[in-house]
């Protein structure tokens, strides 16, 4: 059975709370679900928490056997162009950097998990901003 909501499986084992809460907040925002990794259900993304260079390969390793046929993400602990291409190349779908804009991680977000909504007009501002609104139903004005 899948989980009712698309799931997003964070593998951080070094991750501190407040980074997990953060991702958690962000993504149940956003209608995912965030669980740890190792479940019996396969996600439909990972995000593979990548501290040091020399563990690239070992987590998205360990994130591609979590993923199955799901996109991997790389978390990397600060921007850096050199380390964007080395997780792309050990097979990362694509990367975020703690630090930047989190809008950067939800459009990479919406960009693969499927029926997620976009924000337009006023929405996107407030999304950009970081300020939500009141959650609940939204009419598309149809």
């Amino acid at each position: 059975m899948r989980h009712p909501l698309p799931c997003c499986v964070i593998l951080a084992p070094d991750a501190d709370e407040s980074l997990r809460s953060l991702l958690s907040d962000v993504l149940g925002d956003m209608g995912i679900a965030l669980r740890p990794g190792g479940g019996v259900e396969r996600p439909d993304v990972v995000l593979a928490l990548v501290q040091r260079e020399d563990s690239m390969s070992r987590v998205l390793g360990v994130a591609g056997n979590e993923a199955g046929a799901a996109p991997v993400f790389a978390l990397l602990p600060f921007e850096d162009e050199r380390l964007r291409r080395l997780a792309v190349s050990l097979g990362a779908r694509g990367c975020y950097a703690l630090g930047t804009p989190l809008e950067s991680l939800k459009e990479l977000l919406r960009d693969v998990v499927g029926g997620l909504p976009r924000p337009r007009g006023p929405e996107r501002l407030a999304a950009a901003s970081g300020m939500s609104g009141e959650r609940g139903r939204h009419d598309d004005g149809a």
